[in-house]
């Protein structure tokens, strides 16, 4: 019950209308909230029944067919899901202090407000007391009965003068001749004067009629209205969500200049937007217009709003009145703003792990590159060392040319050899006798005991040995790293026991490696401190790392990770999905990107966007994914509310519209018969004003619904060509400024939802209608390629620009330069995914200054 707490909510319910909100708990009723006229008109204003039951609020009595009547229509709003209006009937109620009982007479309106699962969650209910009405009927009834007596008593008084004046006719009759002509004309100057008076009189009603519904009409207005009277623009009429947008009360504001009010308005773009409507009697509309408004407490506050200015013409076709209609969208602008700003800060952090992986997965291939070097170095020294058992001289060529230092010692007399390559690595003269411990000399201390440790071994195991350590160069202080490689020579007839050994300058290879491990902590630093979830698999599809936020996340230890998984957690719905996204782009070896809800370790599901990089070493062999997932949860769920909430703000907009629809219609009616073209003209703006609003709350509904997954297809076979006809009929009804041509070159059968491919084809029509000039024509085709059915619409209007085109069909996309054209950007959205689930395709070619074509392709009735 978020949507309780909702500013616009709040703004909607506590109007001057009694509405009351129930639980649809079947037989309780629990009564969730109440607005004040609700309090006002049930004697409530003094008892709080908010949770309690319908019935223990207002008790039942089962004397009193009202009671089945409520219960009746609550029951079959619930079942049917349609709203419910209530004729008149009888339910008395607890007075303000509870201790009588009130004789009240009600009628009601229900309306079911469903759940995601299209089920009745609550019902809002427009509760009227008519008891007043009702008993005024009563008094009505008596005076007619009244009246009645009194008609029969004149009857019979009649009759006895009749017979009165039949003597007196006989003795009047020669006056009567004389004054015949006299009389005749006496007569029709009465008629004719009282038909004048009669004529005067209900025009007068009717006037009076027509400026208390217009002023009630702006006043009960769900959305913020005004009047603007003269080219001084005097307030007059603001109704509450006009004043709640000021922040001002009606005695400060009625009367007065509207720059006198807001003198902050003089530097902005309206004051000459109302002249231009003032002296031109065209209307504006712009959307998502900010505004710099004071406050009372002189503070300037930015807000968006989308607003409207229309002419209202005197009975001397001048503007006298203009009307101010203003929609406060600051709260929707910013929500939009701070999501693209999340979507931007999301997107530069997937870059810069893009970028990470780019560096590790080059750092990786130096080091296997490094490796394998190392490893074939390794190889030749020991074939080298074997070689050098057999002949020395061949094998001190082969290591001169290797780059490669030798030496050899002799324990027992201390003799040590060393070659002039390996001179070179240490820094030691050339030319001098080198000792064992000027070797010694230039280890970093730290090291010795590792030098140490495997001579001792290599001596007591004649085993080889292999160590790597730095060493400070003696002739320029230089740091490098060596190693050394050797083994302990037995003593034979001819010689000692010795050491012979290869030394190698590693520098480089050091230095790589160390760029390499530093580089794996850094990601892996990087890796541990986000909350993104992040693995590594190779190219068998094993995964050979995941981070610790994937611990938190599933619970499973880093082994269990490794081992299992985590794909058995993804909820069954999006398995499948998952899986063969994952698939398929594992096989084609490409980037991929899903949406899935995974298990938790604390038992609930969590929306994760999965984006995955394939990765290759330098010889472009495929090398495994690295995957980062983001935790979407939050997202989702403001998306879903956001949609519950679009849908019930579309319902409850949709019945005010119903109403002023009704009113407008009664009113063309009687301006066609007392032939005001004036009135007529207006009201046939109200009325298309009207209908362009219920055709954009109709799309939110839908796009609400579509998103929600409530959208059906209802699919059954009918002529396509028969569907165009209409739509274009009804479209030259309304739409008098363009000529609509129909192009059919054979009846087309398809199966398809009939009035979900009527609203694309009207949408397209409208577009046509709107983005090209007056006068102009539009082309409607309907053809049959292959196996489809294929319908265009073509205008000759402004066309569109290219950078445009890909993103007509996204969701609340507008072009940017065409703004001043009423719309929301969700027709074309909603006509898209209609054609898709259809399973057809929709697209549009244009040309800017030449025209669009719009064109929609489904498969035929099979």
């Amino acid at each position: 019950m978020n949507f309780l707490e909702s500013s616009l909510f709040k703004s909607l319910f506590n109007d001057d209308v009694p509405r009351v909100i129930l639980e649809a708990n079947n037989p309780e009723f629990t009564i969730i909230t109440y607005n004040d006229a609700y309090k006002e008109a049930t004697y409530t204003v003094n008892r709080d029944v908010k949770g309690q039951s319908l019935w223990v609020a207002f008790p039942k009595d089962n004397n009193n067919p009202g009671s089945s009547t409520l219960n009746d229509g609550l029951i079959r709003a619930i079942e049917t899901l349609q709203k419910i209006i209530l004729p008149p009937f009888s339910y008395d109620i607890p007075s303000s202090n509870a201790k009588s009982i009130e004789p009240s007479w009600w009628q009601l309106e229900i309306e079911p407000i469903v759940d995601k699962n299209g089920n009745a969650e609550f019902l809002l209910i427009k509760t009227l007391n008519v008891s007043d009405q009702v008993s005024g009927s009563n008094t009505i009834n008596k005076y007619i009965e009244r009246e009645q007596v009194l008609s029969r008593e004149l009857s019979n008084t009649h009759e006895e003068l009749a017979a009165s004046n039949e003597e007196l006719q006989t003795n009047l009759e020669d006056l009567l001749s004389t004054n015949e002509a006299l009389t005749t004309s006496r007569k029709d100057l009465q008629t004719l004067n009282l038909a004048l008076e009669n004529r005067i009189e209900e025009r007068t009603k009717d006037l009076e009629y027509s400026r208390l519904l217009l002023q009630n009409i702006i006043s009960t207005a769900n959305v913020a209205m005004t009047l603007l009277k003269g080219e001084d623009l005097i307030i007059q009429l603001p109704n509450p969500k006009m004043l709640l947008i000021w922040q001002r009360d009606l005695k400060d504001v009625v009367g007065r200049k509207i720059t006198d009010v807001f003198p902050e308005l003089a530097y902005q773009r309206f004051p000459k937007l109302l002249a231009n409507v003032f002296n031109t009697g065209q209307p504006v509309a712009m959307l998502q217009v900010p505004v710099d408004i004071s406050m009372p407490t002189g503070e300037i506050k930015l807000i968006y709003v989308d607003f409207s200015y229309d002419p209202i013409f005197g009975t001397d076709g001048k503007v006298e009145y203009i009307l101010a209609t203003v929609n406060d969208i600051t709260s929707q602008v910013e929500n939009l703003i701070q999501l693209e700003e999340s979507k931007s800060e999301l997107q530069a952090i997937t870059e810069e792990l893009a970028a990470s992986n780019e560096e590790l997965s080059a750092t990786n291939e130096e080091l296997a590159t490094t490796n394998e070097e190392l490893q074939e170095a390794q190889e030749s020294l020991f074939l080298k060392n074997e070689i050098l058992a057999e002949t020395e001289e061949n094998l001190n060529l082969a290591l001169a040319s290797g780059n490669l230092g030798i030496y050899s010692i002799e324990p027992s007399t201390g003799k040590f050899n060393i070659s002039k390559k390996a001179r070179e690595f240490y820094g030691l003269p050339l030319n001098e006798e080198i000792l064992w411990a000027d070797v010694i000399k230039t280890v970093v201390p730290e090291y010795l005991p590792i030098i140490e440790k495997a001579r001792a071994d290599a001596l007591a195991k004649l085993i080889p040995f292999d160590v790597q350590y730095p060493i400070i160069q003696s002739s320029s202080g230089n740091r490098k790293w060596v190693r050394v490689v050797g083994k302990s020579v037995p003593k034979t007839k001819l010689r000692d026991a010795r050491f012979l050994g290869v030394i190698m300058d590693i520098t480089v290879e050091v230095k790589h490696r160390l760029v390499i491990e530093e580089s794996e902590d850094r990601f892996r630093n990087m890796a541990e401190a986000t909350d993104v979830f992040i693995a590594v698999g190779d190219a068998t599809s094993n995964a050979t790392y995941f981070n610790n936020a994937w611990v938190r996340l599933t619970g499973r230890s880093m082994s269990e990770l490794l081992e299992l998984g985590w794909a058995d957690l993804i909820h069954p719905e999006d398995k499948d999905r998952y899986v063969n996204i994952y698939i398929s782009a594992f096989e084609k070896k490409e980037p991929f990107k899903a949406e899935f809800r995974l298990l938790a370790i604390d038992g609930e599901y969590r929306w994760l966007l999965a984006n995955g990089n394939p990765r290759f070493n330098t010889d472009g062999v495929f090398m495994g994914y690295i995957s980062s997932n983001v935790d979407i949860t939050e997202l989702k769920k403001d998306e879903l509310r956001k949609n519950d909430f679009i849908g019930m703000v579309s319902h409850e907009l949709k019945t005010p519209l119903t109403a002023i629809s009704g009113f407008i219609q009664v009113l063309q009616s009687r301006a066609k018969k007392n032939d005001d073209s004036y009135a007529l003209n207006a009201l046939n703006r109200a009325y298309n004003q009207v209908r362009k609003m219920t055709t954009m709350i109709n799309g939110f509904l839908n796009v609400s619904r579509l998103e929600s997954g409530k959208l059906l297809i209802e699919k059954s076979n009918f002529q396509l060509d028969e569907l165009l006809v209409e739509l274009i009929d009804e479209s030259d009804i309304v739409q008098f400024s363009h000529q609509i041509i129909l192009s059919i070159s054979e009846p087309v059968l398809i199966n398809a939802d009939r009035d979900k491919i009527g609203s694309v084809v009207s949408n397209l029509l409208s577009n046509a209608v709107k983005y090209s000039a007056s006068g102009t024509r539009i082309d409607v085709k309907c053809e049959i390629t292959e196996n489809s059915a294929l319908v265009s619409v073509i205008d000759h209007g402004i066309g569109i620009d290219k950078e445009d085109l890909e993103k007509l069909f996204d969701r609340y996309y507008r072009v940017g330069k065409h703004h001043t054209v009423s719309g929301f950007g969700i027709g074309l959205y909603l006509s898209a995914e209609i054609i898709e689930r259809h399973n057809g395709k929709i697209g549009v070619e244009s040309e800017v200054g030449k025209g669009s074509t719009f064109y929609f392709e489904i498969p035929l009735s099979v």
